[in-house]
């Protein structure tokens, strides 16, 4: 709670849903899109909505969205963004 710089990382479910089908089919796993589509709206419910410790950006968060960025991307963004909260 006390962190001088909070990032809530998120990007939409149609991106996490492609780049979990693109892991699985990776590793040799059969699997379908829409399935997993239909999985990850299925968890975002689920924490969003848990009585405890529901998943919501604290605040104060910055809210980083990785829908468009691939993983060097956002790990700069959030770098930057750090550095930008950090004083001089």
């Amino acid at each position: 709670p006390r962190a001088e710089v909070k990032l809530f990382v998120t990007a939409s479910a149609e991106v996490r849903a492609k780049r979990r089908y693109d892991e699985l089919l990776g590793r040799g796993i059969d699997a379908e899109y829409q399935s997993v589509l239909e999985d990850v709206r299925a968890r975002d419910a689920r924490d969003a909505d848990r009585a405890t410790a529901p998943m919501v950006a604290a605040a104060d968060a910055l809210t980083l969205d990785t829908s468009e960025m691939s993983a060097e991307a956002a790990i700069a963004a959030a770098i930057a963004a750090v550095e930008a909260k950090r004083p001089a």
